[in-house]
């Protein structure tokens, strides 16, 4: 019988079944796309599902299949599995500074904050609930409590300003101010006759210790009033950076830590039950990426997280944890190392055992870099869950429960929260690092293949059709170029472009910024093409003006004559004659693509920020230029309707210009920035194919700006699409930054 799937029409009926019968991976499947299938007309909502379930939960395509009928089939996949489970319950206009997760009447929230002002709470399952204001600064600390049997969650931003919240209805509770500094840490911590305080730690930036006396001190506050119940004051200039609760025999104690001091106190009495000195701690979240946690022992101790220079020049330095035995501060144990660019964000029990957060910080500026790594490890043992954040860097997160699972909130400098599966191993089978593009050639047989560019040494050569390997290349297998040495945060596909020159398939990629553009020809016993004038040197590449390696990339022709645009500089790619330069600097350069304007003359657009740039390629000569916004991607030149079209990615919008009047005709909207396109042509019409951040990979007819079909749903941005007809059928291709790749086969409507 098929499945019923009526709710989907509906939006209180769909949310709540999401505690429904479904099979678990519809259900899982519905939880990734919630917001996504929210905003969608409800009929249109089966195939967006389908879609997702394609990306990310395979085993729901049976049960979909059978509720209705598509216009796609998945043709193959490649690269990664499916991504590790989670969910996005909030975004913020900005970095996001704090997250705390709690648990109250078998549901569980996410509280999340930062820049924006503002402190999202959202239900874990359903992804509902509201944006609470009060806060008038970046938000730097979150906790959840209960209180006389309510729960409560507090905040504090930059300003020094405190506030409760009822986390169940929205209500507002107390606002309070701090006489100097800044709330840095929240906790809800047990005192005297089992009454709850909110102890908040006060920090303060560096120029503020520097201009006047501060004194380290953590308050205590009625959660109810917000008046102060006790102080707990560390030592004279110190800020406190973190809090933690933990178990002292049946004694309930409250940790501090500052710099470079531990104290341990008794929040009932306001008694400092002991203090330890510690080597520097790591402290400073903005510039560092991590925050310096206490981590709470299983054992009566407490951990932190210090700072470790490595004799004999003191330049190197890495981290290290050390435990400390709560009713003996000098008794202490080291713990795991780190390197430095590894740091804990996060540590919690569960089961009796440790669990500590672990993220690599990848915060380059560089957006072709694999975004940030985290690790979940179970110290003394257990699988390590293995997850993939959107961001380039972790600041914030928080564990929590989740249907009586371990679960995890991570926040990041882009905006995103995240709420993860905390407890199921997540193994990805790799091309690499990630996706770094598609392009699409045909063999000297006649037959369509595909390059997939990976964040590794290595370019994929896939038959179109079938999705199996044919072959590769790459600086390490090429047996005559350099030897590529990057570390794991490079590779040597920044940039893929593909092209047939007198019957045979070239491939361009760049990577190795010394190395320029490498050209091949896949499939044949030539890896590498010799530099015109040094056949017998055996190099595999041929140099830019600025020995840049540029990420644009792009075949094209101009008078008969097949080209390679690669950054600021138009080769020959027979001859490695260079044809015309730009006056820009090539690694500026994004995007490229060729195309015709006016009296179909041959220009090369290409994409530095927020403009397209139209030049003559044969002679380098400036042609227009064109406004667009920066946050957008993508770029492709085409004919549709009987005219020459620049199609270009801006925000959350494909704008279609038309070269010979040079007016922007059309925009087509999408629900989200726009971070890849392709034009093809389809028998007598010209489609377009967009890929957008929140992972959506969508055909439209380009002449009417019509959707057709909703193809793909990662879980993670789109970072290319491309599309062709293979015997009379469209096949498209969409690749999510982590470098998995679908292929469909399209019944174009």
């Amino acid at each position: 019988m098929p499945l019923d799937l009526t709710a989907l029409h509906e939006a209180e009926l769909l949310r709540g079944a999401l505690r429904g019968p479904w099979p678990p991976a519809v259900l899982r499947a519905c939880r990734r796309a919630l917001p996504r299938l929210l905003a969608l007309p409800g009929p249109e909502r089966l195939e967006f599902l389908r879609a997702t379930a394609a990306a990310e939960e395979p085993q729901a395509l049976a049960a979909l299949d059978a509720a209705g009928p598509g216009t796609w089939a998945l043709a193959w996949e490649t690269g990664e599995r499916p991504t590790a489970f989670h969910v996005c319950p909030a975004r913020h206009d900005g970095p996001v500074r704090a997250v705390a997760v709690g648990e109250f009447g078998g549901r569980t929230f996410v509280a999340s904050g930062g820049d924006d002002h503002v402190v999202r709470l959202r239900d874990a399952f359903d992804q509902s609930g509201p944006d609470l204001e009060g806060l008038t600064a970046s938000v730097r600390a979150l906790a959840f409590g209960v209180v006389n049997g309510r729960p409560v969650l507090a905040g504090g931003d930059h300003d020094g300003t405190i506030r409760t919240w009822d986390p169940l209805t929205g209500a507002r509770g107390f606002a309070r101010e701090t006489a100097a500094g800044h709330p840095s840490a929240l906790a809800f911590v047990a005192a005297e006759g089992g009454r709850v305080l909110l102890a908040v730690a006060i920090g303060y930036d560096d120029d503020e210790i520097l201009i006047a006396d501060h004194d380290g001190r953590v308050d205590l506050l009625d959660p109810v009033t917000g008046e102060l119940v006790r102080e707990l004051r560390a030592e004279w200039d110190e800020t406190v950076l973190d809090l933690a609760v933990a178990k002292l025999g049946e004694r309930t104690v409250l940790a501090s830590l500052g710099y470079d001091t531990l104290h341990v106190w008794d929040p009932a009495t306001g008694e400092r039950l002991g203090a330890a000195g510690l080597n520097d701690v790591w402290p400073d979240l903005e510039n560092d990426g991590f925050a310096p946690p206490l981590l709470v022992g299983v054992r009566d101790e407490i951990g932190v997280v210090v700072r470790i220079e490595h004799p004999p020049d003191y330049t190197v330095q890495s981290r290290e944890a050390v435990y400390l035995k709560l009713e003996n501060l000098g008794d202490r144990a080291r713990g795991r190392g780190f390197d430095r660019d590894q740091g804990p964000v996060a540590m919690t029990t569960h089961a009796r055992q440790n669990v500590m957060l672990v993220a690599n910080h990848t915060d380059t500026g560089r957006p072709w870099e694999r975004p940030a790594q985290a690790m979940i490890t179970y110290v003394g043992g257990g699988t390590d869950v293995h997850l993939d954040a959107d961001t380039r860097l972790i600041t914030a997160a928080a564990f929590g429960s989740l249907e009586g699972g371990l679960c995890l909130a991570t926040a990041g400098l882009d905006g995103t929260v995240q709420l993860w599966d905390a407890r199921t191993p997540h193994q990805h089978r790799r091309i690499g690092y990630g996706g770094s593009g598609l392009a699409l050639f045909t063999t000297a047989q006649g037959a369509p293949a595909l390059a997939v560019g990976t964040h590794s040494d290595t370019v994929l050569v896939v038959d179109a059709v079938s999705g199996e390997k044919i072959g590769s290349v790459g600086c390490r297998q090429s047996g005559r170029g350099h030897d590529c040495d990057l570390s794991p945060y490079d590779h040597c596909c920044r940039g893929l472009a593909a092209g047939n020159v007198a019957g045979r398939p070239y491939l361009a990629s760049s990577g190795c910024a010394a190395y320029g553009t490498m050209l091949w020809q896949p499939l044949s016993k030539v890896r590498g093409i010799a530099r015109k004038g040094d056949a017998t040197g055996g190099r595999v590449t041929f140099g830019t003006l600025d020995h840049s390696s540029p990420t644009a990339l792009a075949f094209g022709e101009a008078d008969g004559r097949v080209l390679l645009a690669a950054g600021a500089e138009v080769w020959d790619p027979v001859t490695q004659e260079c044809v015309a330069r730009l006056p820009r600097w090539g690694f500026s350069l994004s995007e490229s693509a060729f195309g015709r304007a006016g009296d179909h003359q041959p220009v090369l657009a290409t994409r530095r920020d927020n403009e397209v740039d139209l030049w003559n390629p044969l002679t380098g000569r400036h042609l227009q230029v064109l406004d667009v916004d920066d946050t957008g991607e993508g770029l492709a030149m085409g004919r549709i309707a009987d005219r020459d079209v620049l199609a270009v990615g801006s925000g959350r919008y494909v704008h279609l210009w038309d070269t010979t009047a040079w007016e922007r005709r059309e925009w087509i909207s999408h629900t989200s920035t726009v971070t890849c396109l392709s034009l093809a042509e389809h028998g007598d019409r010209v489609l377009l194919v967009t890929g957008t951040e929140d992972g959506t990979v969508t055909l439209w007819d380009a002449a009417s700006q019509r959707r057709l079909a909703v193809l793909g749903a990662f879980a993670r941005p789109v970072r290319s699409v491309a599309a062709t007809t293979i015997r009379g059928s469209l096949h498209v291709y969409g690749q999510s930054h982590y470098g998995r790749v679908l292929a469909w086969r399209v019944d174009a409507p």
